[in-house]
């Protein structure tokens, strides 16, 4: 009977060291995707992925692509210019929810969000005449995931370890008695 009650002793702590793992790498993945900073571009060079929003002068219907694919709709619809015919607005086409808005007193003009579940990519634009100049991008995808389970390994470790520290040197500074 000692042999069972110590088998689900043992499988008690496996199963609370994985909860504890779970939530601290849930822990670390909110708190990264919640502190992700904006990156400033340099040279106002537009990474292919991230998103603008674009109107067509025909329909004046605002929606928002991925920047490579800019000359293509501009080959489709020669009226597309790249920003918005609302000061800001949302569509839905699928699974890809995408937002804009227009933004004075700051660096860029407009900001975009591209979401399609799996990544998150946002950007920050202005104009210099007709072209769009990117200032400023973030983005979220998956990646952020293992980022936190690496962090919760790091913090477990950490943890482990200065327990293990502090239970050494609390044994090694016990009075001896001489009698």
């Amino acid at each position: 009977m000692a042999w069972i009650r110590a088998l689900l002793r043992g499988v008690g702590r496996a199963v609370s060291a994985f909860v504890l793992f779970f939530a601290m790498a849930i822990g670390w993945t909110s708190v990264l995707y919640a502190v992700n900073p904006w990156s400033a571009v340099q040279n106002g060079a537009w990474p292919t992925h991230r998103p603008i929003v674009v109107s067509s002068g025909a329909t004046q219907q605002s929606r928002v692509i991925l920047y490579r694919h800019l000359a293509q709709e501009t080959e489709k619809d020669p009226t597309l210019v790249p920003w918005p015919a609302t000061p800001e607005g949302a569509t839905q086409d699928g699974h890809v929810h995408t937002a804009w808005k227009t933004v004075s007193g700051e660096r860029w003009q407009f900001e975009v969000l591209w979401d399609d579940r799996d990544h998150v990519l946002e950007s920050r634009y202005r104009l210099e005449g007709k072209t769009p100049v990117l200032v400023e991008a973030r983005g979220r995808d998956p990646a952020i995931a293992f980022q936190g389970i690496v962090l919760a390994m790091l913090t477990l470790v950490i943890w482990k370890t200065t327990t293990w520290w502090r239970r050494r040197r609390a044994s090694s500074r016990q009075p001896v008695d001489d009698d």
